[in-house]
C-alpha cells in the first residue's frame, strides 16, 4: 500500500510541470531590425537643383580657322535639375549658356541641352565627378531643310560632350554650395556666321571655372 502511494505521488510531481510547460504560450518572433525595409522616400525629397555661373574660355577650331584660334570670354549661365538616385549617384539634365567667337565674327550664344550624371565617391565627403550627352545649339538653332529659314548665324549639327569635376558644402540639410571646373565640347559641323560665310567642320570648346548653389 505504501509502495502505491510513493509511486501515484512520484507520478503526479513529474507530470504537473509536463503539463504547465506545455500550457505556455509560444511568444511571437518579432522581426530583426536588420530585415525591415526601409520607408520610401517621395520624389520630391530626392529634387536635385543646381543654379550659378563662373568664368568661361571658348575656343573654335575648323580647318581654315586660324591655328592660333580666337578666346572668347564670357559669364556662362548653368542650371542643373534631376533626382537623386543613390547616395551616391545624382541623374538629370543640364542647360548651360556660354559664348563662342569664330575668326572676327561677333560672339555666338550657344545652348547645351544634356542629360547629366554626376557621381560622388564618398558620401560623406563634398568631391564629385560628372559628364554628360546631349546637344550644343549655336546661334538661332540647327537647320533642317524641311523646316523654316533660319536666320543666320546657325549649324548643321550639334553633338555636345561634358565632363568635370568639383566639391560641395552643405550648409543644412537640404542647401549647399559647389565650386566646380568642367568642359563642354561641341561638334557644330557647318556653321553659317551673321555674314552668310560658311564655316565647315567647327568644333567648340568651353572651359569653366565658377560657382553654384546646390538645393537637394
Amino acid at each position: 500500500m505504501t509502495r502505491a502511494i510513493a509511486s501515484v505521488a512520484i507520478a503526479c510531481a513529474l507530470l504537473v510541470p509536463v503539463s504547465a510547460f506545455a500550457q505556455q504560450p509560444t511568444p511571437t518572433p518579432t522581426p530583426s531590425p536588420n530585415l525591415t525595409k526601409p520607408p520610401n522616400q517621395s520624389l520630391w525629397s530626392r529634387i536635385w537643383i543646381v543654379a550659378g555661373s563662373g568664368y568661361a574660355a571658348a575656343r573654335a577650331g575648323c580647318p581654315k580657322c586660324d591655328p592660333e584660334g580666337v578666346v572668347t570670354k564670357s559669364y556662362p549661365v548653368l542650371l542643373d535639375f534631376g533626382v537623386r538616385m543613390t547616395p551616391r549617384v545624382d541623374a538629370g539634365f543640364e542647360l548651360y549658356w556660354v559664348q563662342l567667337k569664330v575668326n572676327d565674327e561677333p560672339p555666338i550664344q550657344t545652348t547645351f541641352i544634356m542629360g547629366l550624371v554626376q557621381l560622388r565617391p564618398w558620401v560623406d565627403k563634398g568631391l564629385f565627378l560628372r559628364a554628360g550627352m546631349g546637344i550644343g545649339i549655336v546661334g538661332n538653332g540647327l537647320f533642317n531643310p524641311n523646316g523654316p529659314a533660319l536666320a543666320p548665324p546657325y549649324t548643321t549639327n550639334a553633338l555636345a560632350l561634358n565632363f568635370g569635376v568639383g566639391w560641395e558644402f552643405k550648409v543644412s540639410r537640404h542647401f549647399g554650395f559647389q565650386v566646380h571646373g568642367m568642359q563642354h565640347v561641341a561638334s557644330l559641323g557647318e556653321l553659317t556666321t551673321v555674314s552668310g560665310e560658311r564655316i565647315f567642320n567647327v568644333v567648340g570648346n568651353y572651359w569653366t571655372v565658377g560657382g553654384a548653389i546646390v538645393i537637394r
